[in-house]
């Protein structure tokens, strides 16, 4: 079975790009744009893996790092911040909030899968 990725972004272009091209790499792909959305999502669709962008309205990427990382349900779940957001102080931010990499756009479609591919290795090995 394909492993299920969940990207959240609310710019609808990189959304869908980042959408189809994981999704021609074999993954199965849910999308939401917005955090709350996003929250909802990660319960009912259990998710390998989260892509969070941070800078969204209202309840931004940060946040919803935050409450999937207290929430016993969610808390296993690798999370992949991807954003254009690349000083170190949002760096340290996104780790402090609990993501597990944390990637800048735009990048290179390789090294996003690559990234992928190693943070999926690692979470099947603590299960």
């Amino acid at each position: 079975m394909p492993e299920k990725l969940l990207i959240v972004d609310d710019d609808l272009e990189t959304l869908r790009l980042v959408s189809l091209m994981l999704q021609r790499q074999g993954y199965q792909i849910i999308t939401a744009s917005n955090g709350r959305q996003a929250l909802s999502l990660a319960l009912t669709e259990k998710p390998d893996l989260v892509i969070l962008d941070v800078m969204m309205p209202e309840l931004d990427g940060l946040e919803v790092a935050r409450r999937l990382r207290k929430s016993r349900d969610t808390a296993h779940i690798p999370i992949l911040m991807f954003t254009a957001k690349g000083q170190v102080e949002d760096l340290v931010a996104g780790y402090e909030a609990g993501a597990d990499d944390y990637l800048t756009k735009p990048i290179h479609p390789v090294e996003l899968s690559a990234r992928l591919k190693a943070i999926l290795g690692r979470s099947k090995s603590v299960k």
